[in-house]
């Protein structure tokens, strides 16, 4: 008998395991990374995670106060975990984020500095290029620059140290799928105990006084939370493509940070890209990263409104990251990135495909189903930097029903809906 079942090995779900392992016992539920026969349409699988990257932005300030305040819990924990695991996974490169001079994006982001007192710059378009040579930006853009405490992670690193630390601490990593989660009686010498019992695709049964689900864009697929109870949630697939350079090119702009646009793009940018409703360019980008086989990319995702197709069933899922993105997408991003990032020359281009879970409130949920069952799920997009925080929230509401932040703790509550229509707990 478990402690704690951590359903979901990803990044919130390791992170949970780590914190809870430290003074609880533990048992974390997920599955490894695919293999390429496993991630494909011949395979039996079809659960995935949104970790298997070497990429992903971070930095303390964004446009939304709630996710700035989680990612400037989580981010200055970085060095405590590569040293307590021995994997870096953080790396210090700076992060832009760039918009309209004078518009709602560019300013939400400078209110959160200031409110914040986060140490950044804040740039005009000439000086983003004066800075950046080989960087692309309109003089009607405006910018902020984070020098420190901004970057880059390894998601796929993160979740390995997390694990470690985890199993350092006596936490059981189960490797398998879970297919329900419920409540039963346990009888005892002395008495009955209402216990939650993990069941995986296996076979495998597990006890545990609690369970945390943390299964991401999945949780529907699985009976998890009750029978036909599911999170009010919507999933986009999401595109990302990654664009091959030389490591010479790559030395060339070394220097180069993450970059957040959220504006009317750059006179001579590429025109055929997804128009976000809320403006005409959003985007993401990575500086040229080393991946496993030796290579280097430059990576950019769009905004999951950009791309406004939705998915709802697990096979639908499953055709997405077996099959990827269209070949015009992948193209349109190619030609994004070379718009904005100028002087390197295109080896190749691939696309590559992964899932938001979004809430209605466009927050995570963090919360408590029932006494014994917890939930911490739907990153929208932005939860990778602060998975050590939100899993650490999680875990504190469950076993110890503790929040411990300065944020109100109703913005995080879950919604579930069923076939008997929507509850809001």
């Amino acid at each position: 008998m478990f402690d704690l079942c951590v359903v979901g090995a990803g990044l919130i779900g390791s992170a949970a395991a780590k914190h809870a392992s430290r003074s609880s016992s533990v048992c974390l539920v997920g599955p490894d990374e695919p293999t390429g026969k496993e991630r494909s349409s011949t395979s039996q699988r079809d659960i995935y995670g949104g970790h298997y990257d070497e990429g992903r932005i971070y930095m303390q300030s964004t446009s939304d106060p709630v996710w700035a305040k989680l990612a400037q819990r989580a981010i200055p924990r970085y060095s405590e975990i590569s040293k307590e695991s021995g994997i870096e996974f953080a790396v210090d490169v700076g992060c832009l984020s760039v918009g309209d001079r004078g518009g709602n994006y560019i300013t939400a982001v400078k209110d959160v500095v200031e409110k914040d007192h986060i140490n950044a710059q804040v740039l005009s378009g000439a000086d983003v290029c004066s800075q950046f040579p080989f960087l692309s930006i309109s003089n009607r853009d405006e910018a902020v620059f984070e020098s420190h405490f901004a970057g880059y992670i390894s998601p796929r690193r993160l979740v390995k140290a997390q694990i470690a630390i985890a199993k350092k601490n006596g936490c059981q990593h189960i490797q398998d799928v879970v297919r329900s989660v419920t409540r039963v009686v346990v009888n005892t010498n002395t008495d009955a105990d209402s216990v939650m019992e993990v069941t995986t695709d296996y076979g495998r049964r597990i006890l545990a006084r609690k369970v945390l689900v943390a299964t991401g864009a999945f949780t529907a697929f699985r009976n998890l939370l009750g029978v036909e109870v599911y999170p009010d949630t919507k999933l986009f697939p999401l595109a990302v493509t990654k664009l091959e350079i030389s490591e010479e090119d790559a030395q060339k702009i070394k220097t180069m940070p993450s970059v957040l646009y959220f504006g009317k793009g750059g006179d001579d940018w590429n025109k055929d890209y997804p128009v976000d409703p809320r403006a005409p360019v959003v985007f993401y980008m990575l500086p040229p990263i080393r991946y496993s086989d030796g290579k280097y990319y430059i990576k950019l995702g769009h905004s999951h409104d950009s791309v406004p197709r939705l998915l709802h069933t697990g096979p639908q899922m499953k055709r997405w990251f077996d099959q990827g993105p269209d070949a015009q997408l992948t193209r349109q991003m190619a030609d994004m990135i070379t718009s904005v990032v100028k002087g390197v020359k295109v080896l190749s281009y691939h696309g590559d495909s992964c899932v938001v879970d979004v809430a209605p409130s466009n927050r995570p949920y963090i919360d408590r189903i029932h006494s014994q069952l917890g939930i911490a799920i739907a990153g929208n997009g932005y939860a990778a930097k602060s998975s050590d925080e939100i899993g650490r929230l999680a875990v504190e509401l469950l076993m110890n029903g503790k929040w411990d932040i300065d944020v109100p703790k109703d913005l995080f509550c879950a919604k579930l809906k069923s076939d008997c229509g929507q509850s809001k707990l």
